[in-house]
């Protein structure tokens, strides 16, 4: 499944805010080694 920049944006914004990669991950329904891969990217 592809993302939207947007919403990409939105994910990442939540890890600066604090939140753990595991609760955003949870939260959106996504796999946090999706997550982990776009943090890789910036």
């Amino acid at each position: 499944m592809s993302y939207s920049e947007h919403f990409r944006r939105k994910i990442l914004a939540k890890l600066e805010e604090g939140y753990s990669i595991r609760a955003v991950a949870a939260q959106f329904e996504i796999n946090k080694n999706t997550i982990v891969e776009w943090k890789k990217r910036i």
